[in-house]
This record gives C-alpha cells, structure tokens and sequence, in this order.
C-alpha cells in the first residue's frame, strides 16, 4: 500500500513554478558579464603604439591592463591577491544579505562610471584609463560572483552548473574580442611615426575604442531596471533553507572546515592554476623545443577555442546526466592530465601539427572541470549562499596561478630551458594532478535539491498515509457510534417496558 501511494506521489509531485522572466534575468546578466570582462586586456595588443601616442612609461600602460604578464608575478602581486581575497569575501555578503540584483547592478554602475572616465584620457593624461580601468575592474567581482545565486534563484538547481558553464563561454569569447577590436578593427594599418599627424590619428583611434567599450557599458543601464534577486516564488528550496551569514569568521570557518569543499576546491586550484601557469611559461616550452613567438600565439589561441566548444559540449552531457558530476568530472580530469603527457611529447617532437592539435585537446579537457566543480562545491557548503563558494574558488586558483607561475618558471629555466628541464616540468605537473584526482575522489557531494525534494515527497507522503488511516478508522468509529446508540435505545425501551 505504502510503495503504491509513494509511486504516485513522486509522479503527482510539482515543482515550483518557473517564471518566463527568466530569459530576460538571464540574459541581461550574461550581457554584464559579456561587457564588463572585455576592457580587461584590450590595451595589451596596441600598447607599444599607446606609450608612444601618450610619451607614457610602459609601467602605466601596464597598469591599463589585468594582463598578468610572468614578469609580474612577484611577492607584491602576491600580496594584492590576498588583500583582493579578502576583499572578495565581503562583497560575497553583499550579495547575501542585499541580494545578487543589487551586487550585480553595484557591478554594472562601476562599469559605465569606468567607461564614461576614459573618455576623457585626451583632455587630461594617460592616467585616466588606468583609472578608468580600476573602476571596470572593481566591478567584477560584484558581477562574476553572482553567479550561482541568481541560477538557483530564477532556475532548477540542476541548471546551476550549465548557467556557470555559458558563463565561462562568455569570459572565453569576451577575452578573443579583447585581442580583436583593438587590433583587427580599430588599429588596423596605423604605424607610429613620431610626427604630429600619427600622434592626433593615435589618439583619435583609442578614443574611437573608447567610446565602442562606453556604448556597450550603455547597454547595462537596463540592468538597473530589470534585474530581480527573487522571483515571487524561487524555484528552488535552496533559496528558502540558505542562512544569512552576517558573521564572516564563522561562516569562513565552517567553509574551510567543511572536507568535502576542500576536496573540491583543491582540484579547482591545482587544476586551473596549473594548467593557466603552463601557460604563462609555454613561451619558454616552446623556445626549448624549436618555436617560436608565432607558434606560441597559434597554440594559445587553439587552447581558448577548443576551451569553447569543449564547454558547450559539457552543457548538453549535464543537461542529461546532472546526477553524474563526480564520475563526469574525475573522467574529465584523468582525460586532462593524458592530454598534457600527449601534448609533451609532440613538444619534444617538434612537430607543429601534432603540437597545435595535441594543445587543442588539454583545452578540451581541462576547461569543462571548471562549472562542474564549482557546482559541486556550491552543494557541499549549503545553507551557506553559494556566491561565497564561487569566489573562494576564483580567488583562491589566482594565488595558486601565482605560485605555480613562479614555480614552474625556476623548474623550466626561463630563457635558459632546454628539454630536459621541459620534462622535468611537465612530471611535477602530471604528478601533483594525479595527487589531485586522488584526492578528489574521495568526495561524497550529492545535489542537496534533490534530497530536499525527496524530504518534500516523503512529507507529502505522510500526509497521505495519514490521511488514508483516517479514511479506514471513519466507518469503524462511526460503526461504534451506532452500535452505542442502539444499546442506548435498547435500555430505554426495557426501562418503558418495567415501568409500565
């Protein structure tokens, strides 16, 4: 009886509802997304012409950009990723206590503020892009880290991981328009030649880039309008059963106290911040097996391209197996860590072909790891919101990137490295990852929406079963009720018949 009425409840159960509003949430916070990552680097590819145009040192050209060049990474960068850590973590209860809506449109103004001031980098100085490109950069992660929040808010949890995926496409896509815009459309023929006509026609060209980068900020304005934290009714428990964490130490100590989040966020780590730190030292792989800069370039375009299709492919797989993500992802990674063995030895081969495909495929493999485990950390550390998650995760693979860049660059020589120290580079990292994956497969994360769900039709279930017991025991007391009120006639007619 009990298994009969549970079947029927699991199909008569209903979801909450979702709302078509949905589409417009989303796709406004994926266009602040979009805007807000392309002035990132997108004075890297002119910068020479710029120090030229402006008579500006090639350290304020630098600091235009969040290009992190390995001349940059040094005990001082260290230091702001730290600072900027800590910085991140109070933003996060922003959006806890304020709503991802509001940190998101925080975002958005930064971003127009920062566009509207480099407008102005010809009446004054150089230094206004830079300081146009702190308030663009500080907008970011008012942006970017809300982006588990608002999935679980306007959709089914199981789309969380998909909605992080379409937004590390977007970064992907943004970063190749960065290179693009500035040196395929706006620069394009322009040569400096130190004579007044290149320096007016130099500045009349970045001020043409920047008002292309302030029509798009533009754009956001209707995020101002239009973006909600919450729908009437969240779809998702999650929403409901989360905590307001107002109290930071205690919400960090339960995060890093929490094993199956350090399980996550080590893989996270290890496997972005190596992976991104190999790039950064690819020149020198390259320069020790025969290429050059122009095979560098090559190689590093085909990581973020098939880093694309691999993600819109990995969307689809957890569309169908969202319950799978622990086997999904250890596949993914041990698939990784052979990529890197086959792409070291088409290295060491020299071969360009076997190079440029064997590079395509780490990108592949390693990109898709990145919206699986961010949602399986989000699940390990509920009821606290999920944003914390998301930029512990980002913050903490920028320090590791700093380290393992450091690192990596001693192992391999700089411009000294020959293939003997490219494989020595190349075995520390397989290594460590497959410490990595070890470690990780001992989590045991399971999507808290669906065992909330099964909490809802067990519930559920109990009222039935309830009110099943109450149908059975009706006819019976009121069997006894009857019963009672015919002895009671029975004795009075007896007592008429004495009487009389």
């Amino acid at each position: 009886m009990e298994q009969e009425i549970k079947k029927d409840n699991k199909l008569e159960f209903e979801r909450p509802k979702l709302y078509q509003y949905r589409w417009i949430i989303l796709t406004l916070y994926t266009l602040s997304v979009f805007v807000n990552n392309i002035p990132g680097e997108i004075y890297v590819s002119v910068s020479n012409e710029l120090i030229e145009i402006y008579n500006t040192s090639e350290t304020m050209v630098t600091m235009a950009s969040t290009s992190y060049t390995f001349k940059q990474f040094n005990i001082k960068k260290l230091y702001d990723y730290a600072s900027n850590f800590i910085n991140s973590l109070f933003l996060i209860l922003v959006i806890v206590n304020y709503g991802w809506a509001t940190s998101t449109k925080v975002g958005v103004i930064l971003t127009i503020l920062g566009s509207l001031v480099k407008l102005f980098v010809n009446y004054t100085g150089f230094y206004m892009i830079v300081i146009g490109q702190i308030l663009i950069g500080a907008g970011k992660p008012f942006i970017l880290n809300c982006q588990a929040t608002m999935a679980q808010n306007w959709f089914y949890p199981e789309s969380r991981a998909i909605i992080i995926t379409v937004m590390n496409v977007l970064n992907l896509i943004s970063s190749v328009l960065t290179f693009m815009i500035p040196g395929k459309f706006i620069f394009t023929g322009y040569e400096y030649d130190e004579s007044v006509e290149s320096i007016e026609q130099g500045k009349y060209l970045l001020n043409k880039l920047n008002m292309i980068l302030f029509y798009f900020a533009i754009v956001l304005l209707l995020c101002l309008f239009t973006l909600k934290s919450n729908p009437p009714t969240p779809p998702s428990e999650l929403v409901k059963q989360e905590e307001k964490s107002k109290n930071i130490k205690k919400t960090l100590f339960k995060i890093f106290s929490n094993r199956q989040f350090l399980f996550c966020f080590q893989a996270y780590a290890l496997f972005m911040g190596l992976t991104k730190s190999l790039m950064i030292v690819l020149a020198y792989l390259f320069k020790a097996c025969g290429q050059g800069k122009e095979q560098v370039s090559i190689a590093g375009s085909l990581v973020n391209i098939s880093a694309v299709a691999s993600l819109a492919v990995i969307a689809g797989v957890l569309k169908k197996y969202s319950n799978n993500r622990k086997p999904i992802t250890i596949i993914l990674m041990i698939l990784s860590i052979s990529s890197l063995v086959l792409f070291y030895f088409c290295l060491i081969s020299e071969n360009r072909i076997a190079i440029y495909i064997s590079i395509g495929i780490v990108g592949l493999f390693i990109m898709p790891n990145v919206p699986l485990l961010m949602d399986m950390s989000c699940d390990s550390i509920f009821p606290i919101n999920a944003s914390f998650a998301v930029g512990i995760m980002y913050i903490g693979s920028r320090i590791f990137l700093v380290l393992f860049s450091q690192f990596l660059a001693i192992v391999v020589g700089g411009s000294d490295s020959n293939k003997g120290r490219v494989t020595l580079t190349f075995s520390i990292e397989v290594i460590i990852l497959l410490c990595s994956v070890t470690i990780f497969s001992f989590t045991n994360i399971k999507r808290k929406t669906t065992l909330i769900e099964d909490d809802l039709q067990n519930d559920e279930l109990n009222q039935k079963i309830s009110f099943c017991d109450n149908a059975n025991l009706t006819p019976i007391l009121e069997s006894q009720q009857q019963i009672s009120q015919l002895n009671v006639q029975k004795g009075s007619i007896l007592e008429l018949n004495k009487k009389s």
